[in-house]
């Protein structure tokens, strides 16, 4: 995707007849859309960043000690809005502003220096007693509770490809920030509750319809991710954590056009 989308832009900008060649449909628009959020899995990893002091039931477990588990992810629902400028030869660019909400489904595979402790007393990592009576980790994550949200802006290029009938595809991509909160809460248990900024990407497909001169509905596809890993600190134990964050938006809206 990122050999993709910042060539595409590199190529909208530098285009040396976009002011120039401007029709008569040049000009400012507005756009909303909103659609749903389909985020892919994450394998986080981290590491540990003090020694857990050891207990009579389990050693101790050094500073810098691998740390990870697998997280599935509901869907879950994506809004936007665009101020943007058509410049009437195809290309259009935009600032665009989002906020897209998700939960977690449940968490699995929990790792400590590489081993599996899903069947282990979930005392390991909480440092109480074991007991017979007390969970595994495995069943203490498996019930997943807490939600990722993020929010920020981008500025995107796209080209609308003419086809001279009232369907017009697109493509375009886009650069920007995001502000991720991850809240990590199996079982009632706050394992992670931060947030992380960082630069993004997208990548876009869609097709527009015109109601009017001025007026289209449009669907499109974007594929967004950060250019790293949002990290954040862990509660539970000292421990940081990376999370992946890569999601895709299916989303409908409405273009307004001023001026034309």
């Amino acid at each position: 995707m990122k050999k993709i989308t910042l060539p595409l832009i590199a190529i909208a900008l530098a285009t040396p007849g976009a002011a120039l060649a401007q029709s008569d449909d040049a000009g400012p628009y507005i756009a909303v859309d909103i659609g749903a959020a389909l985020p892919s899995d994450s394998s986080n990893s981290g590491a540990t960043t003090a020694e857990i002091p050891e207990t009579d039931d389990f050693g101790a477990i050094p500073s810098g000690t691998p740390v990870g588990w697998e997280t599935e992810f509901d869907n879950g629902l994506s809004f936007s809005g665009a101020a943007g400028y058509d410049f009437g030869n195809g290309f259009r660019a935009e600032v665009q502003a989002f906020y897209t909400e998700y939960d977690v489904d449940t968490h699995s595979g929990v790792t400590v220096s590489g081993a599996n402790i899903d069947a282990v007393d979930v005392a390991v990592l909480t440092r109480g007693e074991a007991d017979d009576d007390n969970p595994t980790v495995g069943a203490v994550v498996a019930d997943g509770q807490g939600d990722i949200s993020s929010y920020g802006a981008f500025l995107n290029v796209f080209y609308d490809i003419e086809t001279g009938a009232g369907i017009e595809p697109y493509i375009g991509g886009g650069i920007g920030y995001v502000e991720t909160d991850i809240d990590y809460s199996p079982s009632g248990v706050t394992i992670a509750d931060a947030s992380d900024g960082g630069f993004a990407y997208q990548a876009i497909a869609g097709a527009s319809f015109n109601l009017s001169d001025n007026a289209q509905i449009f669907a499109q596809y974007t594929y967004r991710d950060s250019l790293d890993d949002v990290e954040v600190p862990l509660t539970l134990l000292p421990a940081d954590l990376e999370i992946e964050t890569g999601q895709s938006i299916v989303s409908a809206g409405v273009r307004i056009k001023f001026g034309s």
